[in-house]
């Protein structure tokens, strides 16, 4: 797959891939030509082996390249795959007319206002259905758009509890779950599992990291325990691999910790970890204090790239476990189509292409304020209605179509799990804590709704 940018082919880059032990992978990531993404739809277009779509339905993939180019390109891929998937086998009926899913990419660039504005682009072609954007920082303005205009709008990896609570006429929705949920488990099982009381946060400064390290703060203090000190990092405005961290760290080690949750990108923990190591108040201390890392940021990542001697101090969070049939269905298929593994919340996107499509499908209609309600139905959220309910799993795009046309009501189960929407569209999927234990991924316990 090469995007087009004003003409320039631009190669998106290949991973080698060493398996090192059973689900433990090395990615090397190759960019074989320079890229420059310019901000906008016009720009961004899937280029290499392009088909032609037949009466296509336009779906927008909306995501902040230009910031974290890589892993928003790989879930650009699980977005991809589920469309292909849907086109393999006839693409979406309504009415008795087809419909090729075809998605329209572009880049917010990890800017409120350019994300506005590729809002505003798509609905002047016409496109009412969006998936993305990646950043908290770009999604409550996109969100408030998309309402304003009656546009749906389903993000993949914005996680800010702000978007839970929009008055938003049932158009916002989201694929992976909201921070409200990760914080408040990561901070439960710390205090009630691994015994800690004293803590400090470390948290990039923006949107993101402001929401999340509130919500793991008052829950670590409404069951007991004292945070120390709650600190901020630049994050976006300085170049991680040279900033010292050395005001936020002395800050955070001259207070008795027991833990520090650390809130970060995936692309930022491997410079935080070896920045912690080098501390001298964090090399003094008699008992060095566990780490705890949120949602997104993966143990791979950590034993390849972060410090070595942490790596048994660290603790995190996940959706994605390897026990989900359905998501090893898609990483499988998502090898084989693409030759790499996926990235956190690539199935997220996945998810997000398959639940538009069974919703308009179920509709029978192209209006966002229509479909909305029919995702709650898709998913499971409303099963108590039904006396029997067909699950459908990864890549099963025929059968839930052919039941649909039916009128038999199903349940798609995605490759982030059950995708059981609550009131406000958002997910609570199985959640997994982790640690790494020999240099490896262990699941220690799974928390349910």
């Amino acid at each position: 797959m090469i995007f087009r940018v004003r003409g320039e082919h631009i190669f998106l880059g290949l991973y080698t891939i060493f398996k090192m032990k059973k689900y433990r992978y090395i990615f090397i990531y190759f960019v074989l030509l320079p890229l420059i993404f310019i901000s906008g739809c016009e720009q961004l277009t899937e280029d290499f082996n392009r088909p032609e779509y037949n009466n296509p339905l336009k779906i927008g993939v909306v995501g902040d390249v230009s910031v974290l180019r890589e892993q928003v390109e790989n879930m650009f891929f699980g977005a991809q795959l589920a469309g292909e998937e849907i086109n393999n086998v006839g693409g979406i009926e309504i009415n008795g007319e087809s419909f090729e899913v075809e998605l329209v990419f572009c880049n917010s660039g990890g800017d409120p206002a350019k994300g506005v504005e590729v809002c505003q682009e798509l609905k002047n072609k016409g496109v009412d259905f969006i998936i993305g954007p990646t950043f908290s920082s770009v999604a409550v303005e996109m969100a408030n758009f998309c309402i304003e205009n009656e546009m749906l709008m389903m993000t993949y990896s914005t996680t800010t509890p702000e978007l839970t609570y929009l008055n938003d006429n049932n158009l916002i929705w989201r694929t992976c779950p909201s921070d409200a949920s990760f914080g408040n488990v990561s901070a439960m099982y710390s205090y009630d599992s691994l015994k800690v009381r004293n803590a400090a946060v470390l948290y990039r400064n923006d949107r993101f990291g402001q929401g999340l390290s509130e919500i793991i703060e008052n829950m670590f203090v409404e069951k007991g325990g004292r945070v120390w000190s709650n600190v901020s990092f630049p994050g976006d405005q300085v170049d991680l691999s040279s900033y010292s961290f050395n005001f936020e760290l002395n800050t955070i080690f001259s207070n008795p910790i027991d833990i520090l949750f650390i809130v970060c990108f995936n692309s930022e923990i491997a410079a935080i970890t070896n920045r912690i190591y080098n501390n001298a108040y964090y090399q003094q201390l008699d008992k060095k204090p566990l780490l705890f890392v949120n949602d997104g940021v993966l143990a791979e990542e950590i034993i390849t790239n972060g410090n070595p001697e942490l790596l048994e101090t660290i603790y995190g969070i996940t959706s994605v476990n390897e026990e989900n049939t359905n998501y090893n269905t898609y990483k499988n298929n998502y090898i084989n189509r693409f030759g790499f593994m996926p990235a956190t919340y690539s199935e997220a996107a996945y998810d997000a292409v398959y639940s538009l499509a069974y919703a308009i499908m179920e509709s029978e209609s192209l209006n966002p304020i229509e479909v909305a309600p029919h995702i709650w139905q898709i998913s499971g959220s409303q099963m108590g209605q039904y006396s029997e309910v067909v699950i459908i799993n990864v890549n099963e795009f025929d059968i839930g179509k052919n039941l649909i046309l039916k009128g038999d009501p199903i349940n798609y189960e995605g490759a982030t799990g059950s995708l059981d929407f609550d009131e406000y569209g958002d997910p609570f999927p199985k959640m997994v804590i982790w640690k790494i234990n020999n240099n490896q991924y262990t699941e220690l316990t799974h928390y349910l709704k």
